[in-house]
């Protein structure tokens, strides 16, 4: 049984947000909201929580994105932080 490292998830879902992203962004920051500072649209979003699910099967960021989103707290950060709370010690997909 392996924990998971906030690094390699922050790692995993930086790469993540940066293939979904129109612009390519080659930096995406730990600090930028998927909403106001990447701009996802429903679909965008629809596509990081599908990657998010195939890379962490358990994970279910939905809620957390009701919570966060409204103010622009739906920060790359806040997510990693919730995975790595919530998720059950195991290692990544992919």
């Amino acid at each position: 049984m392996n924990l998971l490292s906030e690094t390699d998830v922050a790692d995993s879902i930086s790469a993540l947000c940066r293939s979904l992203s129109e612009n390519c962004r080659s930096t995406v920051g730990m600090d930028m909201s998927l909403t106001h500072s990447l701009g996802f649209d429903s679909l965008k979003l629809m596509q990081f929580f599908a990657g998010v699910e195939e890379m962490y099967p358990d994970a279910a960021l939905e809620d957390w994105f009701i919570e966060h989103s409204t103010d622009g707290r739906d920060t790359l950060r806040s997510a990693v932080s919730y995975l790595v709370r919530f998720l059950p010690p195991q290692t990544a997909r992919g």
